[in-house]
């Protein structure tokens, strides 16, 4: 009950500062099931919280024969605890778990706080005193959940075990690698665990998180990996080690590969999928452009007639994803978009010598817009990169269905969506490329490389979209140009029917035998 007094006292912007969410009791429990499972004589959780995990201890603990530290870096929350009674047996510490030298612990427990390690403050100070104590240089940008993990491994003893939950991304991120190489060169890591239905189980949770469970023995055996689908069935494991429905050997998980697709092929009915290749193949997504004054350099209608800006200084451009509501995008749409005085102009300037060019470049700088973070760094801030219209577009974030245009306009676009450049494999597939991204197939394909970031939100980077799979060039074959471009045709104005024919066209490839897995 602390947990619901708190969350309902406590505001949501603050608890978002400090990168909380709260474990539930029956996951706590099966953690602290792990942790206790060899009768640690010490036991540490670096972020203590509300003592979800020290109560689950102190159950188990009946002698109370445990030293248990905590380590908490929110005065309102030990506030709280004092308030509503102090733990007597734990050492609870009001301090910062990453600036503390600390010895070796028997068991360690942790729900760390999710936040990227730029809002941390002290990252400057902390971050080389981690280094030196592990002996490997950390990306700084990494979730502060995985500086906290890196940390509780140096400090967990022979034979020990560890229990931490972590943001189900790190799998598949650069900053993860120099992780994942830790726990299996070390033959530290067990088990992992994945929840099915996390909003059940994790109501509360900003990301999606999976639970890993460490024991520092230096031996290696296969890795188990559980999902729980329920609350229902959290409830009726009664020993989580020998809760499983998988293994996996540490020499099947490359530590330079994503994971996420390889647990979820564990529990795929779907056969694999042969002959198909890396979209990269064909080309390569990119980022769309960072302007780092979007206000400034995304131009109406009116403002283009207010400062009489020429043709030859702007560009059309796409500077929100809600501009475009259909998976096409013609030259009609970008009018009526223009015509509405929406921002699809973009500032692209040829000839600053432009007496109408000097006068908006100088009251951009009357704004302010030459100082920001981004536009600061510019030889020439008012010059953004050279970009050329994508074919393709790809929503950065979605819910359920990931957000595919076919773009027939010459548009180019800023940070909302992806843009795919096809090079000379892709250029003459551009159509049915995006057939196969429209199609439920493709993007049930496309969702094992994804960022989840709870609550259904997703989210790709171009390098997940480059490593995902996709026909080859023998098996688009199957697929007429003509039966493409209908798609295309029809989902100007009936998208449910476009999927649906799409659909069709990607299960012909999917229904045959197919051919030795390409290589590229």
């Amino acid at each position: 009950m602390r947990e619901a007094e708190y969350i309902h006292e406590t505001p949501l912007a603050y608890r978002k500062e400090y990168g909380q969410f709260f474990t539930p009791p029956p996951v706590a429990r099966l953690m602290a099931q792990w942790v206790m499972k060899h009768h640690p004589k010490t036991i540490l959780d670096p972020a203590f919280g509300l003592g979800v995990f020290y109560d689950e201890i102190v159950t188990r603990d009946s002698e109370n024969s445990v030293n248990f530290t905590g380590y908490e870096i929110d005065q309102h929350i030990i506030a709280y605890l004092n308030h509503n009674g102090h733990r007597q047996y734990c050492n609870l510490v009001h301090g910062d778990y990453l600036e503390a030298d600390l010895g070796g612990f028997d068991g360690i427990i942790c729900n760390p706080p999710y936040m990227r390690f730029q809002k941390f403050l002290q990252r400057h100070d902390v971050l080389p005193k981690i280094e030196a104590k592990i002996g490997k240089k950390l990306i700084g940008y990494a979730n502060i959940s995985s500086i906290f993990l890196v940390k509780s491994l140096q400090e967990l003893n022979a034979n020990g075990h560890l229990a931490f939950i972590m943001p189900f991304e790190f799998f598949n991120t650069g900053y993860g690698e120099a992780i994942k190489r830790t726990l299996i060169e070390h033959h530290v890591l067990k088990q992992i665990i994945i929840f099915s239905n996390e909003k059940e189980i994790f109501p509360e949770a900003i990301t999606t998180v999976c639970v890993l469970l460490c024991k520092n023995d230096a031996t290696e055996t296969p890795i188990k990996i559980t999902r729980i689908m329920s609350n229902e069935e959290l409830e009726r494991v009664s020993d989580i080690s020998a809760f499983y429905q998988r293994e996996i050997s540490s020499r099947d998980l490359p530590c330079d590969k994503k994971w996420t697709p390889l647990f979820l092929s564990l529990f795929s009915e779907q056969p694999p999928l042969e002959g198909f290749c890396h979209l990269s193949f064909y080309g390569a997504f990119m980022r769309g452009i960072a302007t780092g004054a979007n206000d400034f350099f995304a131009l109406t209608k009116s403002t283009i007639e207010r400062y009489r800006l020429d043709e030859q200084n702007i560009c059309k451009c796409v500077t929100k994803s809600p501009q475009i509501r259909s998976s096409v995008f013609t030259d009609d749409d970008f009018q009526r978009l223009y015509d509405a005085d929406k921002p699809v102009y973009c500032l692209d300037v040829k000839d600053h010598e432009k007496q109408e060019i000097r006068a908006y470049i100088e009251e951009g700088e009357k704004l302010g817009y030459h100082k920001r973070f981004l536009t600061k760094t510019r030889n020439i801030w008012y010059k953004i990169e050279h970009r050329t219209p994508a074919p393709i577009l790809f929503g950065v974030f979605s819910r359920g269905r990931f957000k595919v245009v076919r773009n027939l306009t010459t548009a180019i676009h800023f940070t909302c969506f992806h843009g795919f450049y096809p090079n000379m494999f892709g250029t003459p597939l551009v159509n049915k490329l995006f057939v196969y991204l429209l199609s439920d197939v493709g993007q049930n394909i496309m969702k094992t490389n994804k960022r989840s970031y709870g609550d259904e939100l997703d989210k790709f980077e171009p390098g997940d979209l480059n490593e995902c799979l996709c026909p080859g060039q023998h098996q688009f074959d199957m697929i007429d140009e003509e039966e493409a471009v209908e798609v295309i045709n029809i989902a100007k104005t009936d998208e449910r029917l476009a999927i649906r024919m799409s659909n069709d066209l990607i299960s012909r490839i999917m229904n045959v035998k197919q051919s030795p897995v390409a290589k590229f």
